[in-house]
This record gives structure tokens, C-alpha cells and sequence, in this order.
């Protein structure tokens, strides 16, 4: 048989079969696709760092530096593979696209300015701060105040963020005699291993012993930096001291109870970063009129900026609900007061 491709043949072939031949190359493309789809890795809502910022906060994403920078400089540990930020100015629709991405599980850390809301000759809201963000959205937000919480004679919080994270870290740090010790105790690196090994089961970046030893070392640098930040973020907040870089803020809220009466309730929910002279480079805020002398109105500052950590975004993921620990420290370590 004379199987022989000449020109011709080759015409023919083309010229008869060549719509045969585009479904097959079309096919091909598509298979890949899907193939890349499906075994690519899929970071999960815990795996995703999200930044908010609130009504009328301008956020420079830029002097944050991308994701790879803020690994090197552990404001974010190698477990979280998506970095991104989201400006609420939305001329109505903020509360839209907040109610749409809590609901998705979405979130880490929302920036918001304390100060009180104003509204206009129609009694409508022309600000919204801190207290008006969690007036609507306090099950988004973690509870930073004391152990035990109670509102109209029941507990809301039982454990503070700060308790869970001491706990957490009790699980990996122990004494000498193996009791947990978060602060000054040495990392068991076989509980390390364990909880390690336990959470990247099915991950797609770990095929084989090596890659997974290699992770192994970083989860213990993970830890290591998570408790060193939690450490000083404890120390900040617990002392008497007006001149820490970070701060706990808390807002007093009047409403009315069931039966009518008014009451009041003191509310942490948020990390006040006024002393971060330099903060202005990342979130700032229009100045209010006569708000602070010699600064004229719009003009954009940071004092009084706070930062809530969310709640959802790494709701059902343990080791990754304190990242926002860390990134408090780097943004201290990044816009803290500098001297002349």
C-alpha cells in the first residue's frame, strides 16, 4: 500500500478535514483548561489576607508592598497565597458589597476612624465611623475585650481573641514540664508536625517528602513569628502606657433593651493605630472641620484610625485566624512614630 504523504495527499486532506482538525485542536485547548482548573492549588477563605477599609477611608494598597514582601517581612505567614484590598466608597452600594462578601466567608481586618457620626439638615447619616460599622456589622467583627461578656443577662463572648490565640499557641510552646506556656515556653515541634501534617493533607503544593520537610520548617518559623507578635501586641494593649503603638479601642453605644429602657455598653471590637505618625502613607481620612488646629479641613490624616479584625474570613481554619496578629506588629514596625 502506498502510504507515501505528498503534497497533494496532503491538500486533499485539508482540504476535506479541516474542520475536523480546528474541533480537535479547539478539544485539546479545552481539556487542558480543565485539566489546569482542577489540579491547580485553590486557596481557601483562610488562605486569602483581605483588607477593608470604611466610608470615606482612602487606602493605598502600594505601601504595603505585594504578598512576597510581606512574607519576607512576616506580616504574613507562607500559608496565605492571596493578598488583596477593597475601597468601600461605593456611592451607596458599600452595604451591598459587605452583606455579599461576609456572607462568602470573606474578610480579615477592616479599617475605620472613631469618630462620631453627623448627619445633614434631613437627619440623613453624612458619616460613618467605627460605631456605625459595628452598629450593623458586630457578628462580623471579633471580641477584644474581656473573657465572659454578657449583654441583658447573657454571656456573647466567652473567650476573647486574645484567650483563643493564648490557647492556641499553648498547644505548640511548653514548659519543662509540658504544661502550655505561650510567652516564654519552647516549641514542641512534634505537636508542630502533627497539626502540620494534619492541615496540608490534600494540598496540592506538597507532592512529595521533600516539599512537605521544607514546609515543615516554615510552619515552624510560622509559629515562632505569631508568637513573638502576639507578645508584644499583649504587651501594647495591657499597659497603662499612652505611647505604645497600638492601643485597644473602646466605643460606648446607647440603645434600648426589651422593656424600653435605655441603656449603655462599652464595646471593644478594635485596635486604635492613632500613634502611627506615618500611617497616613496606607489609610487615611478627611480631617473634619476645627477637628485638630492647623489642619485644615480634607486634609487627609490618621488619627483616630482603628482596625477590627473580621470574623469570616477564616472562620473553621484555626491556624490561620491570627495572621492579623503579625500584621499588626509590621504595620507598628512600618508606620510607627520615627525619630529625627
Amino acid at each position: 500500500m502506498d502510504a507515501k504523504i505528498t503534497k497533494s495527499r496532503l491538500g486533499l486532506l485539508l482540504s476535506y478535514d479541516w474542520i475536523k482538525i480546528i474541533a480537535i485542536c479547539v478539544a485539546a485547548v479545552l481539556v487542558w483548561a480543565l485539566l489546569y482548573t482542577m489540579l491547580a492549588t485553590r486557596a481557601t477563605n483562610g488562605q486569602r489576607f483581605e483588607i477593608y477599609s470604611y466610608l470615606n477611608v482612602r487606602m493605598d494598597s502600594s505601601a504595603l508592598g505585594d504578598l512576597e514582601e510581606l512574607r519576607e517581612k512576616k506580616a504574613l505567614s507562607e500559608d496565605v497565597l492571596d493578598f488583596s484590598t477593597y475601597t468601600l466608597n461605593r456611592e451607596g452600594y458599600e452595604d451591598m458589597i459587605l452583606q455579599a462578601h461576609f456572607a462568602a466567608g470573606q474578610g480579615d481586618v477592616m479599617f475605620a476612624p472613631n469618630l462620631p457620626s453627623t448627619t445633614d439638615s434631613d437627619g440623613n447619616v453624612t458619616y460613618a465611623g467605627l460605631t456605625d460599622f459595628l452598629a450593623s456589622y458586630r457578628t462580623n467583627a471579633v471580641w477584644l475585650g474581656e473573657d465572659g461578656y454578657s449583654e441583658g443577662g447573657n454571656v456573647l463572648y466567652a473567650k476573647s481573641y486574645f484567650t483563643q490565640c493564648e490557647e492556641y499557641l499553648g498547644r505548640f510552646f511548653k514548659d519543662a514540664s509540658g504544661a502550655a506556656d505561650f510567652a516564654e515556653g519552647t516549641l514542641d515541634k512534634a505537636a508542630a508536625e502533627a497539626n502540620y501534617r494534619a492541615r496540608i493533607k490534600g494540598d496540592k503544593r506538597y507532592k512529595n517528602e521533600a516539599q512537605r520537610l521544607a514546609g515543615l520548617e516554615k510552619e515552624y518559623g510560622r509559629l515562632e513569628a505569631l508568637r513573638a507578635s502576639y507578645v508584644k501586641v499583649l504587651d501594647w494593649v495591657s499597659n497603662d502606657s499612652s505611647e505604645d503603638p497600638i492601643e485597644l479601642c473602646t466605643v460606648t453605644v446607647t440603645g434600648q433593651d426589651e422593656n424600653g429602657q435605655e441603656q449603655t455598653a462599652d464595646w471593644t471590637y478594635a485596635f486604635d493605630l492613632s500613634n502611627l505618625e506615618e500611617l497616613t502613607k496606607f489609610v487615611s481620612r478627611p480631617a473634619q472641620e476645627g477637628e485638630i488646629e492647623g489642619v485644615a479641613e480634607g486634609t487627609y490624616i490618621s488619627d483616630k484610625m482603628c482596625m477590627v479584625i473580621l470574623s469570616g474570613g477564616s472562620a473553621g481554619e484555626e491556624d490561620m485566624r491570627y495572621e492579623p496578629v503579625t500584621f499588626l506588629t509590621y504595620l507598628a514596625d512600618t508606620f510607627d512614630k520615627k525619630e529625627a
